[in-house]
């Protein structure tokens, strides 16, 4: 079955016999000094923490190559995972950051629209949507009916949906208070 194992001086006799080819042969992929010293040295560490498994009466040259050049090929995918996660990344925030400055002009398009409304039905749209108020509060708080109240609201939501898509409208509703400012 051959020779299982190894001693520390044949082990240190294999690193100094082979270290630098195998060394060169990784740089050959990476063109990395640092990562290719620490794929050679993964490889010598693998075969130590290993060594029952490997036969030492034949040469084991080719063997350290193959397992070289495959720890290079995983390290290249590696890279390249690392460089696409961070692109995607960076284009997912470039992307918000575009998306950002749309919602901000949006908001403040809005903004105007609702300064531009006939000034009761402006003061009558603020309290509802704006302080949250519901229409009795409001009617009361101005000395109007609920109907008036719900006619302000009919002509505004009516002026706004001619204006904006009503998608913009939603985001309103949702974001309120950043509208409020």
């Amino acid at each position: 079955m051959g020779n299982r194992g190894i001693n520390k001086t044949t082990f240190e006799k294999l690193f100094k016999d082979n270290y630098e080819s195998l060394y060169y042969h990784a740089l050959s992929f990476l063109n990395d000094n640092e990562a290719s010293k620490d794929i050679v040295n993964d490889v010598f560490e693998h075969i130590w923490s290993n060594n029952t498994e490997f036969d030492f009466s034949y040469s084991l040259r080719p063997l350290l190559y193959k397992m070289v050049q495959s720890n290079c090929i995983d390290y290249i995918r590696h890279k390249e995972v690392k460089k696409k996660y961070h692109d995607f990344k960076v284009s997912r925030n470039e992307l918000f950051e575009e998306d950002y400055e749309d919602y901000e002009k949006i908001i403040e398009d809005l903004r105007k629209a609702i300064e531009n409304l006939p000034e009761q039905s402006r003061i009558v749209f603020k309290k509802c949507f704006l302080d949250g108020k519901k229409y009795k509060e409001v009617g009361e708080e101005l000395g109007i009916s609920i109907n008036t109240v719900k006619t302000h609201i009919t002509k505004s939501l009516k002026k706004l949906r001619g204006e904006f898509k009503d998608d913009i409208l939603l985001y309103f509703f949702s974001f309120r208070k950043k509208i409020k400012k």
